[in-house]
């Protein structure tokens, strides 16, 4: 496989996972909204923390000086010129997609264009402006879609584990920061005066954790819904489960060699994946959930960073990829949170 092929893969699949979270976190908070009341309710205090969740503060308020839920719901769902927006992350998807046209199945290709034709339609921006909860709704319905067609129509081999690594690495992060909006809320319920019970429910809403969640553990508890959506495999979304599948995927694509013969990427995902099985939730509360993930997207990153360089800058030690010399020096398509990577890619580049 090329790594052009192996990174177009990998950033379709991401694309993909990052416009389903922010449609269900969207979707979330405006139900929070509607539980809450809207008389006399501050929207800020809702809508700050999706863009500290998205990274997106600095440039939402480089165009706004207010928080207000149609500004917040328009930046992070069809504003062109926000590169991290659903608009802009179907269309990254799908032109990841078409440079992989050969490579992925007729229902996959077809299943991408048609959500990019949808958002951009006369009739999807029509819909986000009048009924934003059916526009949200349908993103997820596609991106359901997308991941039942990619399960059952893509052959177990390369391109199957970097759709994974895609997939999982990208609901890791978006899981965390979720997680993170909640780190400074009491741990206490009703009745107590610091309790912060629709929040708490939001954000496992916000996960499609609701129901998993009441099943296992009746009644919502904060201490519990931090074990359940950051430690407990047995949920699909949760940060262990989508770091388990990390590992898993490169194991498949790098072998489980031991020692020095170990890849970069294999060890790190392999030991953040010790590190949670190991990890109670005590444990967490005792760091303090802020700095505990804090330290988890750092490794996160560590882990995006060294997939990068193994399967598309430095691809020595693995023959099976080829780089052609013109994919070398041909740059590479820019995701929200690998700023720095391209960055180091490209003073590589001038270098040589």
């Amino acid at each position: 496989m090329l790594s052009r092929v192996a990174d177009s893969i990998y950033w379709m699949a991401r694309y993909v996972e990052r416009a389903e979270n922010f449609s269900r976190l969207l979707l979330s908070t405006q139900d929070l909204l509607l539980d809450a009341g809207v008389d006399g309710v501050d929207e800020a205090q809702f809508w700050q923390p999706i863009l500290a969740t998205t990274g997106d503060d600095e440039a939402y308020h480089a165009l706004h000086q207010r928080v207000t839920g149609d500004d917040v719901t328009a930046f992070l769902a069809l504003r062109a010129d926000n590169p991290n927006s659903i608009l802009n992350c179907i269309r990254a998807a799908r032109e990841n997609a078409r440079t992989v046209r050969d490579q992925i199945s007729n229902d996959i290709w077809e299943c991408l264009n048609g959500l990019r034709l949808f958002v951009e339609s006369d009739q999807g921006q029509e819909m986000h402006r009048t009924q934003s909860a059916r526009f949200y709704e349908r993103v997820l319905s596609r991106s359901y879609e997308f991941q039942g067609i990619a399960d059952s129509t893509t052959p177990r081999g390369d391109s199957w584990h970097f759709l994974r690594l895609g997939t999982c690495l990208e609901r890791a992060d978006k899981m965390s920061r979720l997680l993170d909006t909640c780190s400074g809320l009491s741990l206490e319920m009703s009745p107590h005066r610091d309790a912060r019970p629709l929040r708490w429910a939001a954000l496992l809403r916000s996960c499609s954790a609701r129901h998993s969640f009441q099943a296992y553990h009746g009644k919502p508890d904060p201490k519990k819904i931090i074990d359940y959506l950051l430690l407990d495999e047995a949920l699909p979304r949760s940060v262990a489960s989508c770091v388990a599948e990390v590992h898993s995927a490169l194991v498949g694509l790098c072998g489980a060699g031991l020692g020095d013969k170990m890849s970069e990427p294999v060890r790190h995902a392999g030991r953040l994946h010790a590190d949670l099985v190991y990890t109670t939730v005590e444990e967490v509360l005792e760091v303090g959930l802020h700095e505990f993930i804090d330290d988890l997207q750092t490794r996160l990153n560590q882990i995006g960073d060294s997939i990068f360089k193994t399967f598309v800058l430095n691809i020595e030690d693995l023959p099976e990829l080829e780089v052609s010399e013109a994919e070398s020096s041909s740059g590479l398509p820019l995701g929200a949170y690998h700023t720095d990577v391209n960055e180091e890619a490209q003073q590589q580049q001038q270098q040589q």
